[in-house]
């Protein structure tokens, strides 16, 4: 079995927990360890991890742990989209982790991987295009698509589904979701909370200038497309998972799909996504640093 490790040693108790995780796997002799070279310095005293660069890393892996937060996790999904067989266990050290299997805490969930005592959450995900056919571009999200315009200036849009107008909207931004992103920055704009493994586009206007406007749900069969309408302004920023970013001017269009692939979350205690519901999203979050 090939587990690849990777965690963030920015977020607080990262290192020590991934040594907690390497050492629990070396009592499987038919395990492999495998990190990416990067974190040679931190863990190479280990012994027993083999450091492989891309795309080697991912190739043939059963599985990827991602020891942080729910950024880290964000881009261990991108890492293995459509490049990897692998199943994405996530390990929460950083504030919600909403996207985590289990906590810190829990280490000892990690034997249900090899008995096979866990669920698999196919997670969808949004493809994002940009330009013609001859230069389209296209970058995919597990959590969101989002555009806005640099300092929160408002900005005008027109929204077709299908090539069908459904609205022409004047707010801050506008926010596409998937259901495990709905829990995420579409949350925080008003918008529902979904079970993760539904099949749905949910759009969400950010501060619109409207007494009327609501979010809403699409089927992943459609095609949605965004165009931007503010001659003369500073361009439209479009972000895809919080870190890709192409700028569009005005008259240019974005399009929002579902993508046929999806990303296997593995679920090792049944209730994750409920347990995450209560425990991190119905009380305050803690401050930094407690």
């Amino acid at each position: 079995m090939k587990i690849v490790i990777g965690p963030n040693l920015e977020k607080r108790n990262a290192f020590e927990t991934a040594v907690s995780v390497c050492e629990r796997l070396a009592r499987h002799p038919d395990v492999r360890i495998c990190m990416e070279p990067a974190l040679r310095d931190a863990f190479g005293h280990l012994g027993y991890i083999e450091f492989l660069t891309k795309p080697a890393l991912y190739r043939e892996a059963d599985f990827v742990v991602a020891i942080g937060g729910d950024g880290t996790i964000l881009r261990a999904a991108s890492d293995i989209f459509c490049t990897s067989p692998a199943k994405l266990v996530g390990i929460n050290t950083g504030r919600l982790g909403f996207l985590a299997a289990f906590e810190a805490d829990e280490l000892e969930l990690l034997e249900q991987l090899f008995t096979g005592d866990y669920a698999i959450s196919q997670r969808m995900v949004l493809r994002m295009a940009v330009g013609d056919a001859d230069t389209e571009k296209t970058s995919y999200a597990v959590n969101d698509i989002y555009a806005s315009r640099l300092g929160g200036r408002i900005c005008d849009f027109s929204v077709f589904v299908d090539e069908a107008l459904i609205g022409t909207f004047r707010a801050d931004g506008i926010i596409f979701s998937t259901p495990t992103g709905s829990s995420a920055y579409a949350l925080s704009a008003g918008g529902p909370v979904m079970e993760p493994d539904l099949s749905l586009i949910e759009m969400n206007l950010i501060c619109p200038h409207s007494l009327f406007a609501r979010p809403m749900l699409f089927s992943p069969k459609r095609k949605i497309r965004v165009k931007y309408s503010v001659p003369g302004e500073s361009g439209l920023i479009v972000h895809v998972d919080g870190s890709e970013e192409v700028t569009l001017a005005d008259g240019q269009s974005f399009v929002v799909t579902a993508a046929e692939e999806r990303v296997p979350f593995v679920n090792c205690k049944g209730s994750a996504f409920y347990d995450a519901l209560n425990g991190k999203l119905m009380r305050p979050i803690k401050s930094i640093g407690e």
